[in-house]
């Protein structure tokens, strides 16, 4: 009874599309196939490498944090920047991953204001400065190396599984390499609000 249920589900099985029932089987018998390992070191370090920057960059903006909620504190509302900016910075605090705003109950003094809003200028510029030295120093080599090697071997190891060069380039997307406007792109700086001369 035993081998004739085995030998129904292992027909069942081989029924299965063509374009995958090889991996399939593979990934049953085996660890997964190579073009699978191949891009999950490459998703992996991607991946590690984003962390890294996304934690990095959070530590870096502590300061600026710190002066939205000076500026929350000397203001009663976020239209209230009109009387230090030029242009709303409501976009800063979605930015910055800061808390939302806990603004203060009454105006502060105008000086006070203007010197708040001067500090916060200034941190943002400071953060921006920091942030775009540190991303230029960022060594993208290992990982490009992973992106390379998966731009390059994936679909030839993939079709080697699957035995159709069709079927193996069949959603292949080649994945973009690093450089400095790619990170910046995914870890920007900040705008830098213009304060009222």
């Amino acid at each position: 009874m035993e081998g004739e249920g085995a030998g129904e589900l292992d027909e069942a099985e081989a029924k299965v599309t063509p374009d995958g029932a090889e991996a399939r089987e593979l990934l049953r018998l085996f660890d997964a196939p190579a073009f699978v390992r191949r891009g999950q070191d490459a998703e992996f370090a991607i991946s590690k490498l984003r962390e890294k920057l996304a934690g990095k960059r959070f530590e870096m903006l502590d300061m600026v944090r710190l002066r939205l909620k000076q500026w929350a504190g000397v203001v009663t509302c976020g239209d209230d920047y009109r009387i230090a900016f030029v242009e709303p910075i409501d976009v800063l605090w979605t930015s910055c991953s800061a808390e939302p705003p806990a603004w203060g109950d009454r105006l502060a003094s105008p000086r006070k204001i203007r010197a708040v809003a001067n500090d916060l200028a200034s941190a943002c510029a400071r953060f921006n400065a920091r942030w775009t030295k540190l991303l230029v120093e960022i060594d993208v080599r290992p990982v490009n190396r992973m992106i390379d090697l998966y731009n390059r071997y994936y679909v030839l190891e993939k079709e080697c599984v699957l035995g159709s060069t069709r079927l193996a380039a069949r959603h292949f997307n080649p994945l973009p390499r690093y450089d400095f406007d790619r990170l910046l792109a995914e870890h920007p700086t900040l705008p830098v609000p213009v304060v009222i001369a």
